[in-house]
């Protein structure tokens, strides 16, 4: 028999599918004083999350056995059981146990990035490989897998800090669907210095000459009514921060005087502070060169800037080019796997030249700053500054989506509670999406975009991963049908089931119609129910079985491991085989040993 939330939760996924197949676009609004909506009024559909405890995102303390009324995409009320009057009309489900806050909001992405090893060819140029125009093709033609892994992750709005004008196009597609983020955008980045390789006709920076041109620029983003203009900051070689300071304050008076907030990357603390200084409204970056003054945490506070962190952003790429990449496991499940498999191919004559050439040592210096960056977040968070969690996602090592997990985990390793880290995530990062955010708190008349966790994030920030349902716009959804699996996580979940002997968890990780294939040709098992009586039997009789991975390869669908098998019953000697493993939707459909011995 289900459950009552069972029920729920499953005929909510079934509607969500219903809505994204038929109303792609953005639904039309009908004005006040229309019949149509008053015949609306009665046709609410009105759900009571009933016995969760909530963190609300306000910074208040827990709030147990907890009623939230959700009435279509709005939140209507939030209270305790014992004092939330719960609609006849509503659909009760049971969330006893379950721990809810707000849906995570990234501040700080690219849309125009896919974190693979090809996106940035500025920084290393792998056009050997894989030429940039196809890495940006791949973008254009995929950005709703991309926003979904948002969501399979609980984030719930993202927000893209500079790319090519095509990005409103892809604001304006999220923004009316169901499945996808919400999403906010600024244009191009208005740059002080040349990016021309990324120029493909629609460039995602552009180098502003002098305050007029800088101002042009504004104001051509203005006509697409960018939710915030983003200034890329850097400083020259010779370290002088205020060269290009006319730009910035053009820029800042242009875009202000539309009643546009102004975003700026500036990550040494002299260009950070001059930015606030001429009015910026949010630094994207953690500041790297040095450590924060207090002078300077005082003038973020006085200024009302909003601080964006980004540890991650400086991770991921020391970790892809120096060929140390340990995801954590939420990466490993949801990650792209396109872009996962790219950074092997800095093990490539290529990519090594290419690394070494143009980078000149940058990727080792990342390390030493990432301790320097903490120690500014404790600084900056101490002193009563707005810090918001970004993640600068799309950038090489840094994955759409599950990378927040990953961000969020680093404050708290810099001292941060996962509370606040929380807090940074929500309400914070909600602060950088709109200048009046909707989201990013649970409370009466706020939007209907909130997380039902399995474990407690804020005994444990890693429980944060546990995500069993994302409501989102009022719908329910289920994260693990959003996007599959990626095949590399597949394949290591069924690795460690077989080293468990988790007989139910091994076969639940097949295809119904799978087959294993031996290296003659013949099939050892086909269907999962065959595929159960053959491992069981295996598994009972082979109690110290244990299959080590010692090299595997990835491409799209298909995964091949090189596997040392110890512990089979009547083999005295390991076994050293080749797996290949076919995955589509999340589930393995057949195994084919190409090699046995």
């Amino acid at each position: 028999m289900q459950s009552p939330i069972t029920s729920v939760w499953r005929a909510s996924a079934v509607f969500v599918v219903g809505v994204c197949s038929c109303h792609g676009e953005r639904p039309t609004h009908q004005s006040a004083h229309e019949p149509v909506q008053e015949a609306r009024a009665t046709l609410h559909t009105v759900h009571a999350f009933i016995g969760a405890t909530v963190f609300d995102g306000t910074g208040r303390d827990v709030m147990p056995d907890s009623v939230i009324i959700v009435t279509d995409d709005r939140i209507t009320a939030v209270g305790t059981v014992a004092t939330v009057k719960i609609p006849d009309s509503a659909q009760r489900i049971d969330v006893g146990g379950k721990w809810i806050i707000p849906g995570l909001i990234d501040s700080h992405i690219h849309f125009f990035q896919s974190s693979g090893l090809y996106t940035r060819p500025d920084i290393i140029n792998m056009s050997e490989l894989q030429s940039y125009d196809d890495e940006l093709t791949s973008l254009k033609e995929g950005n709703t897998p991309l926003l979904k892994r948002y969501v399979a992750s609980g984030v719930t709005s993202v927000v893209d800090m500079g790319g090519p004008f095509w990005n409103f196009d892809v604001r304006d597609h999220a923004n009316g669907s169901t499945l996808t983020p919400r999403v906010a955008v600024s244009g191009p980045l208005i740059s002080t210095v040349d990016r021309n390789i990324l120029d493909r006709g629609d460039p995602p920076i552009i180098r502003a000459s002098n305050p007029e041109h800088a101002k042009r620029l504004v104001r051509a983003q203005l006509l697409r009514k960018p939710d915030l203009v983003k200034v890329w900051y850097i400083v020259g070689t010779d370290g002088n921060v205020t060269t290009s300071a006319p730009i910035l304050g053009a820029v800042i008076e242009e875009a202000h005087g539309a009643g546009v907030r102004v975003a700026v990357h500036a990550t040494q603390l002299e260009a950070a502070r001059l930015a606030v200084r001429h009015g910026a409204d949010i630094l994207v970056h953690s500041v790297d060169d040095e450590v924060v003054d207090e002078a300077f945490v005082t003038l973020l506070k006085a200024s009302g800037v909003i601080y964006i962190t980004t540890l991650v952003a400086y991770e991921g790429y020391a970790d892809v080019l120096g060929d140390q990449v340990a995801l954590i496991p939420s990466e490993e499940r949801l990650g792209d796997p396109v872009a996962i498999d790219s950074w092997s191919a800095i093990k490539h004559p290529t990519g090594l030249i290419a690394r070494d050439e143009r980078s000149k040592g940058w990727w080792q210096k990342l390390a030493t700053r990432f301790p320097r960056m903490q120690e500014n977040l404790r600084r900056i968070h101490n002193g009563g500054v707005t810090v918001a969690a970004g993640t600068d996602a799309g950038n090489i090592g840094t994955l759409h989506g599950p990378s927040m997990h990953r961000e969020l985990q680093r404050w708290v390793e810099a001292g941060i509670s996962p509370a606040d880290a929380i807090v940074g995530a929500t309400r914070n990062a909600a602060r950088v999406f709109s200048k009046d955010p909707q989201m990013g708190t649970i409370e009466p008349n706020k939007l209907a975009d909130f997380l039902i966790v399995g474990a407690d994030p804020i005994a444990d920030i890693h429980n944060l991963t546990a995500i069993e349902r994302v409501v989102l716009r009022g719908h329910i959804i289920d994260p693990s049908t959003i996007i599959p699996a990626n095949p590399r996580w597949v394949v290591q979940q069924q690795v460690e089931a077989y080293n468990a002997r988790d007989l139910e968890r091994f076969a639940a990780l097949y295809a119904a119609h799978a087959s294993i294939v031996d290296d003659q040709g013949r099939t050892i098992a086909r269907g999962r129910s065959d595929i159960r009586a053959v491992f069981s039997k295996v598994f009972a009789e082979s109690p110290e079985l244990q299959c080590v991975i010692t090299e595997r390869m990835c491409t799209d669908e298909t995964v091949v491991d090189h596997e040392l098998v110890t512990g089979l019953r009547g083999r005295a000697t390991p076994i050293r085989a080749i797996a290949s493993y076919q995955v589509k939707d999340g589930l393995i459909e057949k195994v084919t040993f190409l090699a046995r011995n």
